[in-house]
């Protein structure tokens, strides 16, 4: 066989493999799979062969294709999460929770991952209602998956199903809560939630967010570090506690905590912000700028809106001058002259005086055919005239 004959061979395999898996004939997605030579699989081709024979219940087979899959790509958190729902299927839930914890390092926002961490932790915990769970839950799945999202699989959680509807509705009530400003009722709510299911880090980080609107920090940070101890790689909970710390003006502890984050997840451009807004309050405006650039070339629009559940500290909204002017530069240096201007214009207001040194700025160069931005020249030079008499 030509090495090309070869090479459409096997792409004709992957896509018939591929095409059963998408349609959830696994029997057939296996054998297409099973074609493809040994040293032409990819992780990817290995998971779904794992994939399909899991859902065949052919756990050995699925457990060795998991195995060598991660051995092609030790990053591959959907080989990781795999091997976990595996693991979970056999109700070994201490090997399990190991495995989706490895999935959630390779992949600190792995969806399927969170989840079955949360699922394994509570039948770690509590063997027999999670073996009593198991025999109800296992009539209707015998393998206890919930489903399958692409290429990750999602456990049955096996707490009382009375209990899990309860504590999402309690959840809900406070998401709507939060969502209208009415923090002191969402903590309600979401403490009602965590009293049932202590093992939604999601949940237990809103809960952090409602105390911190509500202004009650010492309890936020509690909350925010129960939710680091449920999902150490719970990057949202410690964004927040290093928000926790600026409040608290610990800024070196702060930027502590964003570098956990950011080590997790280093293209986040809300932690970025927050970074910055860190340095700035350090007097660290230079390096503050340079974080906030590279903050605004992840999302242009960072300064417009909150993301999510995380917490992103308000620095526009600080009376500082300096801040100001350096944010306006931030601005200015991003193409946004409105912002920028606007920014100008409060740094005078709070008290900037140097004319001089925003002519010279280089970053300003091209606001200087500006109308807006002369006038609040023309305004800084004769504010900064002597009154009359006086020398």
């Amino acid at each position: 066989m030509s090495a090309l004959l070869a090479i459409l061979v096997l792409a004709g395999q992957l896509q018939s493999g591929n095409e059963y898996f998408e349609k959830g004939e696994y029997a057939d997605a296996a054998a297409a799979f099973e074609k493809i030579p040994q040293a032409q699989r990819t992780a990817s081709s290995l998971n779904r062969l794992a994939v399909s024979y899991h859902l065949l219940n052919r756990l050995r087979e699925a457990e060795s294709a998991y195995k060598e899959a991660i051995k092609r790509d030790s990053k591959y958190a959907d080989a990781f999460n795999n091997l976990g729902t595996l693991y979970y299927s056999r109700k070994n839930f201490g090997e399990a929770e190991r495995q989706f914890r490895l999935a959630l390092e390779a992949d600190v926002e792995h969806s399927a991952a969170r989840k079955n961490l949360r699922a394994a932790r509570f039948a770690r915990e509590n063997g027999r209602k999670a073996r009593e769970g198991a025999i109800e839950s296992e009539k209707a799945k015998p393998l206890l998956v919930e489903e399958r999202t692409n290429d990750s699989l999602t456990v049955v959680n096996l707490m009382a199903p009375r209990d899990l509807e309860e504590a999402s509705l309690h959840e809900k009530r406070a998401d709507s809560f939060m969502a209208r400003k009415m923090y002191d009722d969402a903590v309600i709510e979401y403490r009602k939630s965590v009293t049932i299911d202590k093992y939604n880090a999601s949940t237990m980080n809103r809960l952090g967010l409602a105390y911190h609107q509500s202004q009650k920090i010492k309890e936020a940070e509690a909350n925010y570090r129960e939710a680091l101890r449920l999902n150490p790689y719970y990057i949202e909970a410690l964004n927040n506690l290093g928000t926790v710390e600026f409040v608290k003006k610990n800024y070196d502890r702060a930027l502590e905590q964003y570098g956990k984050a950011l080590k997790l997840r280093s293209e986040s451009s809300t932690i970025l912000h927050n970074v910055g807004a860190c340095l700035f309050a350090m007097q660290r405006f230079e390096e503050g700028i340079e974080v906030y650039k590279r903050a605004m070339r992840i999302d242009p629009q960072l300064f417009d809106h909150v993301s999510g559940f995380g917490t992103i500290i308000q620095t526009t909204s600080r009376n500082d001058s300096l801040q100001n002017f350096y944010l306006a530069k931030v601005f200015a240096g991003a193409g946004d002259k409105e912002r920028a201007i606007s920014l100008l214009y409060k740094a005078y207001e709070s008290g900037f005086k140097d004319t001089a040194r925003i002519k010279a700025e280089p970053a300003f160069q091209g606001l200087l055919e500006d109308e807006r931005f002369l006038k609040l020249i023309q305004t800084m030079i004769a504010d900064n005239k002597p009154a009359p008499g006086v020398k």
